[in-house]
């Protein structure tokens, strides 16, 4: 896998332990987020995601409850084909508590995984030949 690096702190990025399935990435930089704001947190890293792989970036379990932080959009995937040169992956944070919060270089705050997938044709058909579950969340009607 290809790993462009635009900082020079690669130690940043690791595996924590022998059997963790995601990798840990740690603030480059000191990030600080008022109450209630947005923004991107920059990486500095482009990734070439390997070939019927995808990248999925996730926040931490600790995030929020250390930090009040959530990612945005929960599971942020990152495509195979983005890994120009200045593609660089940024985590895009909102601070959900009522007081600034300060993280230091260094702070683990997400992670990253990758998910072997496959693209499955799709056919188009007019019945599913399924017994209905009528409804969402069920698992019949009683």
């Amino acid at each position: 896998m290809k790993v462009r690096i635009k900082s020079l702190d690669w130690k940043w990025v690791n595996y924590e332990t022998t059997w963790a399935c995601a990798f840990d990435f740690r603030c480059m930089n000191e990030e600080v987020f008022e109450p209630g704001e947005f923004k991107l947190v920059e990486t500095w890293l482009v990734v070439e995601t390997p070939k019927w792989y995808m990248l999925q970036t996730q926040p931490r379990s600790s995030t929020y409850k250390k930090y009040g932080l959530i990612q945005v959009n929960s599971v942020w995937i990152i495509d195979n084909d983005y890994c120009g040169d200045n593609d660089t992956i940024k985590f895009p944070f909102y601070n959900l508590s009522w007081k600034k919060q300060v993280l230091e270089a260094g702070t683990r705050i997400w992670q990253w995984v990758f998910v072997k997938i496959e693209t499955p044709e799709f056919e188009i058909v007019d019945c599913m030949n399924n017994c209905d579950r009528w409804g969402f969340w069920t698992t019949g009607v009683k």
